[in-house]
């Protein structure tokens, strides 16, 4: 019997699709269409490779194709996150504007009102046996104009509440491959407006994560060890499931007890030893850094908005003041348009600047207030997710989650804190609860205990290898 190519079989089965409401076994798509078996899952693997689908598997043991009520292509982003998009777009864009608009005004406005405050420094210091220097100015200008002065290192942190988490650290002028002890002045002014700068997000992470636990582990994978690696939930964990069967060519296998293993044995072979790939880091290690306002010191924060409140005060002066007025204090002509450039340049121009210059954190520190309780809620979640995983979803009381969570050094979490988390992680993880004949509930989590309980016997009774083997043919001799 001759196969159908995917195309023909993708052209078959996609129509029907949506009158199964998206979700169908082999034999619902072969008896629909009349292909053969392995037309079918021909033409499935492709549609898994072109839309998000989630692999699930029936109680009779069967895998089932959930490709959701409307199919959507991987890799396309809904209206929100296009909405999201533009708004990034726009956010980053403001920055780099209003970045530059600051160096304007440290190297012009300030300047130019403090001028007569560094003379009288300077005329003070001349009479006194004080240290009095001026090697700030240089700084300032390297910090605004050289791309060492503005360069960042990630380094280990540790917040308030005791989560280690990756961070930016300004780099030291003098030598890059170390972090500054503390930030300077322009990057400070930068974070006062725009807050301090996050890692960057590696779009790859996942899938380099991935990639390097089946390498380490025999070329196997379960939902509930993508759930452990990147703290999906199930539901979204089956969509990856799918999504690295198909993408890194790997089949999928039913166990006697119902678990669906995915075996990919063609990302075993090693080439070289030291390539290293990505970092495996299981979801509960992976704190979240602090959302800030401007994480600076207090002492900088308050010289900072005294230097744009000097800048605000000045300028609302000009604004403020009649041409006569000003003509009294600084003899100008009697040019009424030169009247007019001063009192734009001089008035309205860092009027508008300073204004912004505290608006804009004003408004920021809203979002930051609410990122910051989410990301407070996602690492407690990590710290309970860290408990059901160490006991391999062993039944618990909440006093015994309550424990195992204090244990370690951030900050403690009440009963009722841990409860109102259990709730979502139950329902994110398909956990279940129980009441002993004692009346103390029990929660359990049967599918990370089946699941782990099936790899764990796959591995233990051995995989595939991880080496190449020895070279037969080289068509370089």
């Amino acid at each position: 019997m001759q196969l159908m190519n995917a195309d023909d079989a993708v052209r078959q089965i996609q129509p029907k699709i949506s009158k199964a409401k998206g979700r169908l076994t082999v034999a619902d798509a072969a008896a629909a269409t009349g292909l053969a078996i392995e037309d079918v899952r021909t033409g499935l693997e492709a549609m898994m490779n072109r839309f998000v689908c989630r692999l699930q598997v029936t109680e009779s043991g069967e895998i089932l194709y959930d490709f959701g009520a409307s199919l959507r292509r991987r890799g396309s982003k809904t209206a929100k996150e296009i909405l999201a998009d533009i708004g990034d777009v726009l956010w980053r864009g403001f920055k780099v504007l209003f970045k530059i608009w600051i160096t304007v005004m440290l190297l012009v406005y300030f300047v130019f009102f403090v001028i007569v405050a560094i003379a009288l420094a300077l005329a003070a210091s001349s009479k006194s046996d004080s240290d009095f220097s001026l090697d700030w100015v240089g700084d300032l200008f390297v910090d605004l104009f050289a791309a060492a002065g503005r360069g960042m290192i990630i380094v280990s942190m540790t917040d308030s509440y005791g989560y280690q988490h990756r961070g930016y650290q300004q780099v030291s002028r003098r030598n890059t491959a170390k972090a500054e002890k503390s930030k300077r002045l322009v990057q400070s002014v930068y974070d006062f407006v725009f807050g301090p700068p996050r890692p960057d997000f590696d779009p790859f992470a996942n899938e380099k994560e991935v990639l390097s636990w089946l390498r380490d582990n025999n070329g196997v994978l379960t939902t509930t060890e993508i759930v452990a690696l990147a703290g999906w939930t199930y539901a979204e964990s089956e969509e990856r499931m799918a999504d690295y069967l198909t993408r890194f060519k790997g089949n999928a296998d039913i166990t006697e007890e119902g678990v669906l293993i995915g075996k990919f044995e063609q990302v075993l072979a090693k080439g070289d030893a030291n390539l290293e790939g990505g970092k495996v880091e299981l979801f509960w290690h992976e704190f979240e850094a602090p959302y800030q306002v401007t994480g600076n010191t207090g002492g900088k924060n308050a010289m900072i908005a005294g230097m744009n409140a000097f800048t605000l005060i000045m300028s609302c002066a000009v604004l403020f003041s009649s041409s006569a007025e000003a003509g009294a204090s600084i003899y100008i002509g009697d040019s009424p348009g030169m009247w007019s450039t001063i009192h734009f340049v001089l008035g309205w121009i860092p009027f508008l600047f300073s204004f912004l210059f505290f608006l804009v954190p004003l408004i920021r520190s809203f979002d930051v207030r609410t990122q910051e309780a989410r990301r407070l809620d996602r690492n407690k979640r990590r710290r309970i997710m860290r408990v059901i995983f160490d006991t391999a979803g062993y039944p618990l009381t909440l006093s015994d989650i309550v424990a195992a969570v204090n244990r370690g050094g951030q900050a403690a979490m009440d009963a009722r804190e841990v409860e109102r988390i259990l709730g979502s992680v139950l329902i994110d993880i398909h956990g279940t609860t129980e009441l002993r004949e004692d009346g103390t509930l029990l929660y359990r989590f049967p599918r990370i205990e089946r699941e782990t309980a099936a790899v764990n016997a796959i591995r233990k009774a051995g995989g595939a290898t991880n080496t190449l083997g020895d070279v037969i043919i080289d068509t370089g001799k």
